[in-house]
């Protein structure tokens, strides 16, 4: 067993020991806790010693384009992220895109930490194509996750949501378990619905063409905007905040925001809180192994 606190200590000191360091070391090891292995730790197969640093944004200038194909994806978008947000605060509102972004984990980490700041954080990432249109028959674009933040405590809202009916990683998993998929989920290579995991050739879009309206919303700013389409290097993503306080007094936007959870939860409506873990969380001894082995090899290329 180890405490989620040593952990994120560990991993934050095995990759710098920066606050980027801290942000990427916690976005992976909250993963894990929550039993997402596959954008937790795992994402370190990807770190090298000799990769490139992490690329910062033009001074005060409110939009970057940034790639980040020779960096460790992870710490690049906690860079950016930490990076956006003391932009934002000075001017207002801060938007980043990246392009060349290999696997990071989870968006919600990052729109949180702009929440926590004061900030509504928004952030979105294209990817392969793997998802059809709405009344499509092949993929087009990839499984484009979408995640918002505002507010701090209690009230605060996180909304992290796959525009996909399932992700790569359902279907991969369903692969090796040889588990049927559920009906609606996916199409086989001419077309046609399919259970079997291993004829999977496109993902359906969560709620239809909503769903399907929500990927294409996300390709447009990662993928067209972002210039991440079509990158052999990796993934485009963009993430923007902006500071809702730059308004002033005459809007009591924390207040507007207190008022609709309210109305939300009183109507029956779950409020989305972003998986956020206590301190004292423990993650168990498989997932300590696996931390151990990864800061061994990780120590070793850095005393090379």
């Amino acid at each position: 067993m180890i405490a989620l606190h040593d952990a994120v200590g560990r991993l934050s000191a095995a990759l710098g020991g920066s606050p980027a360091a801290k942000l990427a070391a916690s976005a992976l090891v909250e993963a894990d806790a929550l039993g997402l292995p596959r954008f937790g730790i795992a994402m370190l197969d990807e770190w090298a010693a000799d990769a490139a640093p992490v690329p910062e944004t033009a001074g005060a200038q409110a939009v970057s384009w940034l790639d980040c194909s020779s960096c460790f994806a992870p710490l690049a978008v906690a860079g950016t992220t930490l990076d956006l947000a003391g932009t934002a605060r000075q001017s207002g509102i801060a938007a980043v895109f990246l392009r060349g972004v290999r696997g990071f984990g989870r968006l919600v980490p990052f729109v949180r930490h702009l929440a926590d700041t004061g900030l509504v954080g928004i952030a979105g990432a294209e990817g392969p194509p793997f998802v059809a249109p709405h009344g499509g028959t092949r993929p087009v674009i990839g499984t484009n996750p979408f995640a918002l933040a505002m507010g701090r405590g209690s009230e605060r809202v996180v909304i992290d949501i796959a525009s996909s009916s399932a992700t790569m990683a359902d279907i991969k998993t369903a692969r090796m378990t040889d588990a049927p998929l559920p009906d609606g989920i996916a199409l086989d290579g001419a077309g046609r619905p399919t259970r079997v995991a291993a004829d999977v050739a496109a993902l359906l879009p969560r709620g239809g063409q909503i769903g399907s309206l929500l990927g294409l919303t996300v390709e447009l700013l990662a993928g067209v905007a972002g210039a991440g389409r079509g990158d052999a290097k990796g993934r485009g993503v963009f993430i923007l905040a902006f500071d809702p306080a730059a308004a002033g007094e005459g809007i009591d936007w924390q207040g507007k925001l207190a008022a609709l959870k309210s109305d939300w939860t009183d109507g029956g409506g779950y409020w989305p809180r972003g998986g956020a873990l206590a301190a004292g969380t423990m993650l168990d001894g498989d997932f300590a192994q696996r931390l151990d082995t990864h800061l061994a090899r990780m120590a070793g290329q850095a005393g090379c």
